[in-house]
């Protein structure tokens, strides 16, 4: 007698299951895309027409969501288990049931999307009693508790949960990745600055150093290229005293150039490329049995290169420090009869350090 295998039958019999399953599948299907594209559901559990459940309603459908109030009679007391069953029966991503305490309410939030159950007791407080209504207030702050235990799925590794979060709920609660707000562009600086700034002007060659006032202006049409022009007026002159000779410098420069800069948050250093004017007043006494007495001015172009370092207290106010060079190509000599006994202009030191104001 033969003995058949019995594994053809067991086949066929796995075949007929599958097609039978294929039909029962389908509509689980369609309904799970339903559910997708449809807008995520908020179950808010409190009895019909309650004031700051309708307060709760309202604030999530301005967030695009869909609520769906259930009546806590046949709930009971508020707890995790009932509120969560209370989600399922709603097919709700979360529920919210809020229970009047001493104090405020006492809410209840159930999470299906990160697992999690949060109670919070939310007192009336001093800015609640004076808001014309209360109940809106505080529905306010139960929607944002909401929306902060949903953030948690914007984290490199949210915490699991019953159900996955929707595209919609990505998308209404992006956060940008923190390399994304670091590179967030900053407020452009305004275009036209003016600066003030008090300095010291100096010139090796026997003449002491001058206090100067500093008077800057830059025009900057784009972030890192702008022309500026300065006047350094004289408040002090530059002198030499002898036994028998007392000699005085007064200087003033004015130029202009082409300004270069980096853009940055609080500090921005700049070089300064440009054509200075020197105007000259000179004036000297030798002592000897009589006196004489002579005085002189002159004007000459110098180039000039200036490096400045700024710090941005806001976009339009900043503290500034600037160093000048420059070189007259013929230096002024003051002399006696027998000797020169000072020179000036080869080269220029002009430091100042003061404001820098911004407008437009």
């Amino acid at each position: 007698m033969t003995r058949r295998s019995p594994a053809p039958l067991l086949l066929a019999l796995a075949a007929l299951a599958a097609l039978a399953a294929v039909p029962s599948l389908a509509p689980h299907a369609r309904a799970d895309e339903a559910r997708e594209g449809a807008p995520s559901t908020i179950a808010v559990v409190c009895p019909p027409g309650d004031r700051f459940g309708l307060r709760v309603v309202a604030e999530l459908e301005s967030l695009g969501f869909r609520a769906a109030i259930l009546d806590p009679a046949a709930d009971g007391p508020a707890s995790r288990a009932s509120l969560e069953a209370s989600a399922r029966e709603a097919g709700a991503i979360a529920a919210i049931r809020a229970v009047p305490s001493g104090r405020g309410v006492e809410v209840w939030i159930a999470d299906r999307v990160t697992g999690k159950t949060v109670l919070r007791e939310m007192a009336h407080g001093a800015g609640d009693a004076g808001a014309p209504d209360r109940d809106a207030a505080l529905a306010l702050r139960v929607v944002e508790l909401l929306r902060a235990s949903l953030l948690e799925t914007s984290l490199p590794a949210p915490p699991p949960g019953e159900l996955p979060a929707t595209p919609e709920i990505r998308e209404k609660l992006r956060v940008p990745p923190p390399a994304a707000l670091a590179a967030a562009p900053s407020p452009p600086s305004p275009a036209l600055r003016v600066s003030l700034a008090p300095g010291a002007l100096l010139s090796p060659g026997g003449l002491g150093a001058a206090a100067s006032l500093d008077l800057g202006l830059a025009v900057m049409p784009s972030e890192h290229v702008g022309v500026v022009a300065f006047a350094a007026f004289p408040l002090t002159s530059a002198r030499l005293e002898q036994p028998q000779l007392s000699v005085d410098l007064s200087v003033q420069l004015t130029g202009a150039g082409v300004r270069f800069t980096t853009r940055a948050d609080r500090w921005a250093p700049s070089a300064d490329i440009g054509l200075a004017v020197v105007s000259l007043q000179g004036s000297g006494m030798v002592v000897t049995s009589g006196f004489s007495d002579s005085e002189s001015s002159a004007m000459t172009l110098a180039p000039f290169m200036r490096l400045g370092l700024a710090f941005a207290v806001t976009p339009s106010f900043r503290l500034r420090a600037d160093v000048l060079a420059s070189v007259v190509a013929q230096g002024v000599s003051f002399q006696t009869v027998e000797r020169d006994i000072a020179t000036w202009g080869r080269p220029i030191m002009l430091s100042s350090a003061g404001v820098d104001l911004g407008w437009f």
